[in-house]
């Protein structure tokens, strides 16, 4: 990837997310994890069998409650029907020929009404009869003797028996288990092993969908996990320029909220995208298992269904990500009150904010309700389809029964089966609209992801070899995005090895932009800035930066113990601090040379003497953004941190401007027996700082306009005449320290 310019700013254009496979975005996060979700995504499917199972273990129980029949010469009548084509019922002698399957027309010489007076010669009850065609081999002749009543007639005729099914022959096979009779003792026991396999599948079941949500949490939260750690590698790596423009909050808030949506979204695709529409086409399968034409009532409703489900999660994720902005803007909005709160205070700007606070709560709420409304009226929508549904089935299904084409236990079996079709439509309803919740959530994060940053790895590139003679800024110009006015405006400088350049000059004169632009916070739209004669945008920022210790203007202090802050100049000795707080059995007892290194840096600083004061020492935990330290603590800290990354160049953006006149003279006799030998550009207040170093560069809008030793610039230069003459009147004030303008 190309190095990101400096007026990169963080427009993306996002994928419109319509379906729930956009949300499968993500599942290149989740290839690690496929040894869980496999097994997890197997186990759904057994439950999702189960389910219809368990519906189509109510034909049989009905049957056997509802009937006298034994379900053994039930199993058998249903073989013998399908084998011949016809519909058997008892009937005068043997059986009764009284409708088709569905499958053919009645077989040439066979009529509805005809009674079955013996099959292949033989005089059967109907019991007998079924079994004997059930048994039979495949495509096998029968020859029936039949009576037809209407007319009197009696007549022969041969009707080839179908292959049995592969269905057909485990009923069969499983029938043949059953107890045979019809007596109460025989239907009970026949009851009880029904129940018993209904309570093994239902067992079966239950475990199946435990693990099954069990194993796809797993893999959502870990994908989840693998997503942020890709997003903290990305923002570490977005340019300073983003920072600078780009809210912080918003970021902070796809981390935490969008996150968690995506969690919620991933559960519902591997889990109920996959469960509910399984079930429902099991159920499906269980009623066309029993009556094909239940399909024509599925095809003139499902296309209905899909485009109201469309609908809806269109409208909610449209509103979810309007809520999800909310959350940033809230998030940037309390932090904001928080850190300043002595100033919300001593200005008594709280009603402000509570104001401002609300008005942000109030417009995500409005969007909350606009997802909750549709969430609301997706559930009676589709109940009202489903009762539409079912209420012209009832009634197909009923004529059938009136007719004597249907028993009773095939008839609320069927219904159970639009029941089991409907629920999961149902809930998948409201699955569309969670995940399109989830798409919102991953639009935003995907924003991170594929943001441009700075160098592809900042260790990409040819190593910078150490400074041998001196850093040249030539014809160097940026602008600011969205600034009229360019804050370096051709810029040319020679810091040779060594030396100490003190940079003055009113605020915005563009010193800090200059030493930023050194360290590749922003790159040049003009110019170049070279190492030894070597452009440094033909190396590796790590490899410079490496080169260079940082205290920036903003004192900056982390959430963690005063050791971990000053150690955070050296990251291999930081990870070392950190492990050792862990396993601290894995290092023996004895000298400690990474704490005799922290401590170093900290009485070069000065920082040791107030350290000691507290209650931990060096493991003190300072607080978020180092709240027990004071400025000039703080300060003392980050100079520690510089002193012990030990780097050949100094960078100094007003260093000292909220230490104490006590402790700077101090600092300053650390500091300066410390730079010997090497590089610093300072930016101070303090006038002892300007007056030290090698030369002072003095700037105003963007340009430099003199340069030389303070002697030679107090001559010929009246724009340092006029801040050192500021400064000398500060000097006149009593109790305060002398100081030169700053940036």
């Amino acid at each position: 990837m190309a190095n990101l310019g400096p007026k990169a700013n963080m427009v993306i254009t996002t994928r419109k997310g319509g379906s729930p496979l956009h949300l499968l975005r993500v599942m290149k996060y989740a290839r690690a994890y496929y040894r869980y979700l496999i097994p997890g995504l197997i186990c759904i499917v057994i439950f999702a069998m189960t389910y219809s199972l368990n519906i189509a273990a109510m034909l049989p129980t009905v049957k056997l409650i509802a009937d006298d029949q034994g379900l053994p010469a039930w199993v058998n009548q249903y073989v013998a029907e399908r084998r011949l084509g016809f519909l058997l019922a008892p009937g005068d002698g043997a059986v009764r020929v009284y409708a088709t399957t569905g499958k053919k027309k009645l077989p040439e010489g066979v009529a509805a009404q005809d009674i079955v007076r013996s099959i292949n010669g033989r005089t059967l009850s109907a019991r007998d009869a079924w079994r004997e065609i059930a048994q039979l081999p495949d495509s096998a002749s029968v020859r029936l003797e039949l009576f037809h009543p209407p007319t009197g007639r009696s007549y022969t005729a041969t009707v080839e028996a179908s292959e049995v099914s592969f269905t057909e022959y485990w009923l069969s096979r499983i029938a043949e288990k059953l107890p045979q009779g019809t007596t109460r003792d025989d239907r009970m026991k026949t009851l009880y092993v029904l129940l018993a396999a209904v309570l093994v599948i239902t067992l079966v079941g239950g475990v199946c969908r435990f693990f099954g949500e069990y194993l796809i949490a797993l893999v959502a939260g870990r994908t989840i996990v693998a997503i942020r750690r890709k997003m903290y590698d990305r923002v570490l790596r977005f340019p300073v320029s983003y920072f600078a423009s780009g809210s912080i909050s918003d970021t902070v808030s796809r981390f935490v909220q969008d996150s968690q949506d995506i969690f919620r979204g991933l559960n519902f695709v591997f889990a109920k995208s996959l469960r509910e529409p399984l079930k429902a086409m099991f159920a499906f399968a269980v009623a066309l298992f029993l009556d094909w034409r239940i399909t024509l009532v599925t095809v003139v409703v499902a296309p209905v269904a899909g485009l109201v489900i469309r609908r809806f999660g269109k409208l909610i994720r449209k509103a979810q990500k309007r809520l999800l902005e909310g959350y940033g803007r809230m998030l940037s909005a309390l932090e904001s009150a928080l850190i300043g709160i002595r100033v919300v205070k001593g200005y008594t700007m709280e009603r402000y904010e509570r104001r401002h606070l609300h008005a942000v709560d109030n417009q995500m709420l409005k969007q909350q309700m606009k997802i909750e409304r549709i969430d609301a009226l997706s559930g009676p929508a589709f109940e009202l389809m489903g009762v539409a549904v079912a209420t012209l089935g009832i009634i197909y299904f009923a004529g059938l029964m009136f007719d004597n084409r249907m028993d009773f236990a095939r008839f609320a079996t069927l219904a159970a089966c639009m029941a089991g079709m409907f629920d999961p439509v149902r809930k998948m309803s409201s699955f569309y609209n969670r995940v399109q919740q989830a798409n919102a959530a991953v639009d935003r994060v995907f924003e991170v992801l594929e943001a441009p940053v700075e160098e592809a790895g900042l260790r990409r590139g040819a190593a910078l070899a150490p400074l041998a003679q001196a850093i040249e800024f030539q014809g160097v110009r940026y602008s600011y995005p969205g600034s009229e006015r360019p804050a370096l405006d051709g810029i040319d400088l020679i810091v040779r090895r060594g030396e100490r350049i003190a940079f003055v000059g009113p605020n915005g004169s563009g010193k800090t932009t200059l030493l930023a632009m050194l360290m590749r916070f922003f790159e040049p739209d003009e110019g170049r800035i070279c190492f030894d004669g070597r452009d440094v945008r033909e190396c590796s920022i790590h490899s410079l930066r490496r080169q260079i210790s940082l205290i920036t203007q903003d004192t900056v202090v982390f959430a963690d113990t005063l050791a971990n802050n000053i150690a955070y100049g050296d990251e291999k000795l930081l990870r070392r601090l950190v492990l050792k707080r862990r396993h601290p059995e894995r290092f023996p007892d004895g000298p400690d040379p990474d704490f005799d290194r922290i401590v170093g840096a900290a009485k070069a600083a000065f920082a040791d003497e107030f350290i000691r004061e507290k209650p931990n020492g060096y493991d003190t935990y300072v607080g978020e953004h180092g709240a027990q330290l004071s400025g000039g603590q703080k300060q003392r800290i980050a100079i520690a941190r510089a002193i012990l990354r030990n780097a050949p160049i100094f960078i100094f953006d007003e260093a000292t401007s909220q230490i104490d006149s006590e402790s700077e003279q101090k600092i300053h006799d650390a500091v300066q027996k410390f730079l010997e030998g090497r590089t610093a550009l300072i930016i101070a207040h303090r006038f002892s700082t300007i007056l030290q170093a090698d030369r002072i560069v003095v700037m105003d809008r963007g340009r430099i306009v003199d340069s030389g030793r303070h002697e030679e610039l107090i001559e010929r230069c009246r724009l340092y005449q006029t801040l050192y003459g500021s400064q000398i009147l500060d000097d006149m004030k009593p109790g305060v320290a002398p100081v030169v303008s700053g940036a």
